[in-house]
């Protein structure tokens, strides 16, 4: 597992250092985003996004009412909220496991939970440090080549 850290203190250094991990990374993999409302999830995604080709320019908004959405970019990007699913079974119901078990794509996940997700699976956690909401320790746990 590699493990990786990083204070930031704004949005934009948030989305800077996800556009470092686009780069170091090649699915499939499945990125679990855990952090409070506020945290900085979606920034992670954008700046995630905006970093692969393609994905300049590119609006990334939370799914948090479509549950998903996919990004066009090289390779795809599957965002998925899950903050109002209940359990595994509306994952399968909704079709949304089949893109976390897309092989060529990542899938960026907020709202985890403790629902059983196909690997390889990294997690990004958020943490609002403090009283400074401007302030995130951000800790990036990834899969070894050969982790799936």
């Amino acid at each position: 597992m590699t493990r990786l850290h990083r204070t930031t203190h704004s949005e934009h250094e948030t989305e800077s250092f996800a556009a470092e991990i686009a780069r170091q990374v090649t699915p499939p993999l499945v990125l679990l985003l855990e952090g409070e409302l506020g945290a900085g999830k979606t920034a992670f995604v954008r700046g995630f996004v905006r970093a692969l080709p393609g994905g300049e320019g590119v609006v990334v908004q939370s799914p948090t009412f479509a549950l998903a959405r996919s990004y066009p970019t090289t390779p795809p990007v599957h965002h998925l909220d899950l903050y109002r699913l209940a359990d595994a079974r509306g994952l399968e119901e909704l079709g949304l496991m089949e893109l976390l078990r897309d092989q060529g794509a990542f899938s960026l996940v907020e709202w985890p939970r403790d629902l059983a997700l196909p690997g390889p699976v990294g997690c990004v956690r958020i943490v609002t440090a403090g009283e400074d909401a401007d302030r995130r320790e951000i800790a990036v746990e990834l899969p070894d080549a050969g982790d799936a």
